[in-house]
């Protein structure tokens, strides 16, 4: 018999009958989970819903210990303002952006590259820190004048050391100042006593009222985009 035959023939026997069987035992199987679509894995850069849990927490406090970001800012995230580094528990920035200043900061802080500090490790740091619950008393910030700020923001020289949108400079190892990151009482402490290179810029030469005018004018600098999100560096 040929080939051709034979699969005529299995056709020919499979009747109308065990075609019923064969229905019923799919129909049955669902229910009972013998039967399940595949699952497929979700993708993402980072899930910011839910806690971390304690091992979790615990795993990623080791990595903050290991590369030394608690003795820049803090055992609990809060910055440090004698080393003019910012809160970062809880993170006031989404996970991209969180990401992409730790790869490329401006300042006296380090870039941690994805050979140093894996994507994973990054994750469950930014999970950890988003566990971190705010100040229970957050502090009163002076209202400030945002266009007298920006005058003398220019009248202080600021700009030559952190830009003219306070977005920082490698060359000058000035960190990124607008938006600020540091509540207004760190930010003041840090400009009157600052550490590395930066001048102290004392009471005397700036007042608090000033300083709550600069804080006011760098407050309404936006975040800079992605630059995956920007057309022109797509081509």
């Amino acid at each position: 018999m040929s080939r051709c035959e034979r699969l005529v023939d299995w056709k020919m026997s499979f009747s109308g009958a065990h075609f019923r069987v064969l229905v019923a035992l799919l129909v049955f199987s669902i229910p009972f989970g013998l039967y399940a679509p595949a699952q497929t894995k979700e993708k993402g850069p980072a899930r910011n819903a839910g806690s971390p849990g304690a091992a979790g927490n615990q795993s990623a406090r080791q990595i903050l210990e290991s590369h030394r970001c608690l003795a820049c800012h803090g055992t609990q995230g809060q910055g440090l303002a004698q080393m003019g580094s910012p809160r970062i528990g809880p993170p006031s920035l989404g996970f991209p952006d969180f990401a992409k200043f730790v790869r490329h900061p401006t300042g006296a802080m380090p870039p941690f590259s994805p050979e140093y500090l894996s994507d994973s490790d990054l994750n469950r740091i930014y999970r950890y820190l988003k566990s971190i619950p705010p100040p229970s008393h957050p502090e009163h910030v002076p209202a400030g004048n945002a266009k007298n700020g920006a005058l003398i923001y220019s009248r202080f020289g600021c700009y030559e050391c952190h830009g003219r949108e306070g977005q920082g400079a490698l060359q000058t190892s000035a960190q990124r100042l607008g938006p600020p990151t540091q509540p207004f009482s760190a930010f003041a402490k840090y400009v009157h006593h600052p550490s590395g290179s930066m001048p102290p810029y004392t009471i005397k030469v700036v007042s608090d009222s000033q300083l709550a005018d600069i804080y006011a004018f760098l407050k309404s600098i936006p975040m800079p985009p992605l630059a995956d999100s920007i057309p022109l560096l797509k081509e």
